[in-house]
């Protein structure tokens, strides 16, 4: 899949809204000629954002740009929540498009990305817990929420992902991605 950087995101359902960096192919190649190299500091806080994998998807896609013998392959995609309240959406080949390829994600992305330190309370947090706690939901977008809800460390992610491990039918699917989440927000949550 490609997007131009900053369009909406449509690659699958997702209850937030979000826009695309880096879903780059053939079509438009090398996005952000216009923009500044990315520096030592961005690309490091760029990988330190990006931890957690969601939608990971069956199979694998290759770098378009690579040799076709040795193409870098990937799959799933990393979410960006910005203190700003931006929501991002990038493959998880972003990090080797970065430093293989020369892309150069907006700037607007990387300022705001350097601003978010501990993420507040807000509507995305919100709407990600009530999706996580609805049992009535898909199933696959209660286990995004499991993922996601990890970004904001406050007490309600908490409460929300210990209460999505009494759920049976998501503790099925997500056991794994609920604790790793709960030891994120703990090791996250001031006293």
């Amino acid at each position: 899949m490609e997007y131009l950087d900053l369009s909406p995101y449509e690659y699958a359902p997702f209850p937030l809204p979000l826009r695309c960096i880096g879903w780059l192919g053939r079509e438009h190649g090398v996005q952000g000629d216009g923009e500044p190299p990315v520096t030592t500091a961005e690309l490091a806080r760029l990988r330190a954002t990006s931890q957690r994998l969601g939608s990971v998807m069956l199979g694998v896609h290759e770098c378009e740009f690579c040799p076709e013998e040795s193409a870098f392959e990937g799959n799933g995609e990393f979410r960006y929540y910005l203190g700003n309240g931006e929501s991002y959406s990038a493959p998880m080949m972003v990090l080797h498009y970065i430093e293989a390829h020369g892309y150069r994600p907006p700037l607007v992305f990387r300022e705001g990305l350097a601003e978010t330190v501990d993420l507040p309370w807000d509507g995305r947090a919100q709407r990600l817990s009530e999706i996580l706690l609805d049992v009535s939901q898909d199933l696959d977008l209660r286990y995004e929420a499991v993922i996601d809800l990890a970004n904001w460390p406050d007490a309600r992610s908490l409460d929300a992902l210990e209460r999505a491990a009494a759920d049976e039918e998501l503790a099925d699917i997500a056991s794994e991605e609920i604790h790793r989440s709960r030891e994120l927000v703990l090791g996250r949550l001031k006293p």
